[in-house]
């Protein structure tokens, strides 16, 4: 009896002692980046593989349901299966893992094959289960993630074949359903042969490109177009797509740039937050105060009305006139954009209040969009993390926005908060002139500790640019440690 009484104090004691503990460890493992990169692997990839694949036609399915149970609606998206290919890319350039490597190859021929218009040019926007088109329009959302994975498998490999269909999907957008009159910006959609479709000017064309490729291109080759035309679109979105009002950033308007009223009642967290992330990027880059000011303004209101610091959740949408009326939703890529901007605020900054940020976000996503159990995230919860909508797959959902959150984490608390060595994976295959600069980040001087290719040590690389010079030869392996400079 006596022990038994013993043993209950005892734990009455310890109880508490061991969840402060437990909690402590949690935290820590929040800003470790090796922990979000397991989140990729584990909790990310390797579950849309077992369960995701279409063995019988290829690629991946499009709706999936909590426990992966593929639905009735069979198409497929290219635009949304190049997705996947970014996502194969990242996991090859994490680990150097070969599988990684194939399914990347793999989702790259489908797209070819069945994606792409070989009449035309462009991306179909919609295919049957078995890869025949059923719709042969050109829409900019689905266009510009098409090239989202195009050119994250080209930063990884530098194929040959891959950056002529980058090319040739750039000059579309540029030069196909870019606006040359009324202010710029891209039509949101295309006939088959080009003619315009539907000539509003609508969010996501806009900015996909810059958060999608444009500031990685420019990252992984330093070519001035890349960081221009970023500059372009975020210039467009603070001068025509800017409530001036509220400050909001809105999301629909016709080819004049007049307001579609029913688009831009509600305020789109995920958008705004965005932005202000695409502005800091830009700061990082060019040292230009007002794209700095413009981000913290939108944070500071984002923080206000968007986020609840008690649970860690990034409530979707505002309503533009009474900002304190929110929805009760998160969306999984409104959560990881919150989170992913919290962190990146605090590597440049070093506020504690975005640490603290990101880190009741993170807990928040952590708990309540990742399945621990059968993998992958969840479409979208209230605040007390119960289901919306527990979906793994739809139209719009793929596997790129949780391992681009884990990615990016990744990098940010390694390289910037940690400054600890970070280890990055290349395969490439063709032979190349190019210079490579290996960080896919907005910081242009960096210490390349080590270069191995195909196991051996080498050393043509310059320190000042950031630049690897490569061989002039194909089909190796490449190894790289970055470490962010130290201060003499």
């Amino acid at each position: 009896m006596k022990k038994s009484i013993l043993k209950s104090y005892l734990i009455f004691i310890f109880t508490p002692i061991f969840l402060v503990i437990s909690h402590s460890l949690y935290a820590q493992d929040l800003i470790r980046g090796d922990y979000w990169k397991q989140q990729v692997i584990d909790d990310v990839l390797e579950p849309w593989t077992k369960f995701a694949r279409d063995k019988e036609f290829g690629s991946f399915h499009t709706l999936l349901d909590k426990d992966w149970k593929v639905g009735v609606k069979q198409e497929k998206y290219p635009g949304m299966i190049a997705r996947h290919l970014f996502s194969y890319a990242v996991g090859y350039h994490l680990t150097g893992d070969d599988n990684y490597l194939e399914l990347a190859q793999e989702t790259f021929d489908y797209l070819i094959k069945n994606g792409w218009d070989h009449q035309y040019g462009g991306w179909f926007h919609e295919l049957d289960r078995s890869g025949n088109p059923v719709s042969m329009d050109k829409d900019m959302f689905m266009h510009a993630y098409a090239i989202t994975g195009l050119a994250m498998y080209y930063i990884v490999t530098r194929n040959e074949e891959v950056k002529n269909y980058l090319d040739k999907s750039i000059d579309i957008m540029e030069n196909q359903a870019w606006d040359p009159e009324n202010g710029g910006g891209y039509f949101r959609r295309l006939d088959r042969d080009f003619r315009i479709q539907n000539p509003d000017k609508v969010f996501s064309p806009q900015l996909a490109p810059v958060s999608g490729y444009l500031l990685y291109l420019y990252a992984a080759t330093r070519e001035g177009k890349y960081l221009q035309k970023s500059e372009q679109l975020l210039e467009i979105t603070l001068a025509r797509m800017k409530d001036r009002k509220s400050g909001w950033i809105m999301e629909g308007f016709d080819r004049n740039w007049n307001s579609l009223e029913q688009m831009n009642e509600m305020m789109n967290t995920g958008h705004n937050v965005e932005v202000a992330w695409m502005l800091m990027r830009l700061y990082a880059i060019t040292g230009k105060e007002n794209y700095k000011e413009e981000a913290l303004r939108l944070n500071e209101q984002l923080i206000r009305y968007a986020f609840d610091k008690e649970t860690g959740i990034w409530f979707h949408k505002l309503r533009v006139d009474h900002p304190e009326q929110h929805s009760e939703d998160s969306p999984w890529w409104v959560q990881a954009y919150g989170n992913m901007f919290q962190l990146y605020l605090y590597a440049l900054s070093g506020e504690e209040e975005s640490l603290s940020n990101f880190k009741r976000g993170a807990t928040f996503w952590n708990n309540n969009f990742i399945d621990k159990q059968k993998g992958g995230t969840y479409l979208s919860v209230d605040k007390q993390g119960n289901f919306i909508n527990s979906s793994k797959g739809v139209v719009t959902k793929t596997s790129y926005h949780a391992v681009e959150n884990g990615f990016l984490n990744m990098l940010y608390l390694d390289y910037w908060v940690n400054e600890q060595p970070v280890t990055l994976f290349y395969h490439i295959n063709s032979v190349t002139t190019e210079k490579l600069f290996p960080l896919l980040l907005e910081d242009l001087n960096y210490d390349i500790k080590k270069v191995r290719i195909d196991g051996r040590g080498w050393k043509k690389i310059d320190q000042d640019s950031g630049a690897i010079g490569l061989p002039k030869r194909s089909k190796y392996k490449m190894e790289v440690v970055l470490q962010k400079k130290q201060p003499h």
